[in-house]
């Protein structure tokens, strides 16, 4: 559980009370976007490749690199995990 006791990786909030079962979620979409190699080889020892995969795809929290990423490691259909974003007109303050 060294992933777990990572200050880096979870600094918002208080390690001990850091319950891998009642927050999977949480962890997995944090570890997806900021852990490392052996941050993702916890998880998935601990979580299995299938409920990564499905929180992955259920999460809104990925920007379009990441998407696209895990979407290749995933071997998972681009339409499926890559979302649009919102926005569709950019605000004055994006114009160049």
């Amino acid at each position: 559980m060294k992933t777990l006791n990572k200050q880096n990786l979870f600094w918002d909030v208080q390690l001990k009370n850091l319950n891998p079962k009642k927050y999977k979620k949480f962890i997995i979409e944090r570890i997806l976007l900021r852990g490392d190699l052996d941050d993702f080889k916890w998880a998935v020892f601990f979580y299995g490749k299938d409920k990564i995969k499905e929180i992955f795809l259920k999460s809104k929290k990925f920007d379009f690199k990441s998407q696209n990423f895990w979407c290749f490691y995933f071997n998972l259909d681009k339409s499926k995990c890559i979302r649009k974003q919102s926005i569709k007109k950019q605000s004055a303050f994006w114009k160049r």
